[in-house]
């Protein structure tokens, strides 16, 4: 498989370099995983051109089976929440936990099909399983983390493609592009609701900024798991009320 990027750099009005014929996998924190399988035998083109913008952007798991769900106060977001409920069992979080996605002192509250992705709380953070799945390990990028920080966007409602595009341009950034920022990213896309408060990236061109990105990934809703905020980096920062509006 191969890339070809057109890149811009910082100075970048009047800078360029292109980059042909660079392994796909170097963009990735790990070879392409099977989730990403509809790449498999073809290329992917990449037109990056981004310029500074002037504007922001405005393990371990307790088996205790009683766990209290006190804490958790429901949102009401979901149109149809008999339709989300968990799939991520303690199976899942055990192979979770010992992939070394969490640091060893991270507390993984187990399978509960009675919580919903939607709640929000003062002791748990609910992640997605979908970064995991392209390799990811917390805590993510600071690149990445940048995004949730001024976005105020929640793990659980980040839809598959938003975490595509993160992880390519953080490897153009380790890679290519050293001051690459999320500021940077207004001029490429736009964060916009795509129903029961789930957001994706809305390319600001006709002619996106990474092909497929967008493609959908059946059952992601489903699957969620819940980190004690105390036992992670970060915990008490990170966003629990769901983002019901916004635009960047």
């Amino acid at each position: 498989m191969t890339l070809e990027v057109t890149l811009c750099n910082s100075q970048r009005f009047f800078h360029s370099m292109a980059i042909h014929l660079a392994p796909i996998s170097s963009l990735f924190l790990v070879d392409i995983p099977s989730s990403l399988s509809e790449f498999s035998g073809t290329s992917l083109f990449l037109s990056l051109n981004f310029f500074r913008s002037n504007f922001p952007m405005a393990t371990r798991t307790r088996s205790h089976s009683s766990e209290s769900t006190s804490s958790f106060v429901n949102q009401n977001l979901l149109k149809n929440p008999e339709k989300e409920v968990c799939s991520f069992d303690n199976a899942d979080i055990n192979a979770l936990r010992t992939s070394g996605a969490f640091s060893d002192t991270a507390i993984i509250r187990p399978f509960d099909r009675n919580i919903r992705s939607d709640v929000c709380s003062d002791e748990w953070i609910c992640f997605s399983s979908y970064p995991f799945s392209l390799g990811l390990r917390y805590p993510f990028p600071e690149f990445i983390m940048e995004f949730f920080r001024i976005t105020g966007l929640c793990f659980a409602q980040t839809m598959p493609m938003v975490w595509r595009v993160l992880i390519v341009l953080n490897q153009i950034k380790t890679l290519h592009i050293p001051d690459l920022c999320i500021e940077d990213l207004p001029l490429a896309y736009r964060l916009r609701s795509h129903g029961n408060s789930r957001f994706l990236l809305f390319s600001t061109s006709s002619n996106p900024l990474i092909l497929k990105a967008s493609k959908n990934d059946d059952g992601w809703q489903r699957k969620f798991f819940f980190v004690r905020q105390n036992s992670i980096p970060e915990g008490k920062s990170l966003p629990v009320k769901w983002l019901t509006s916004g635009r960047v």
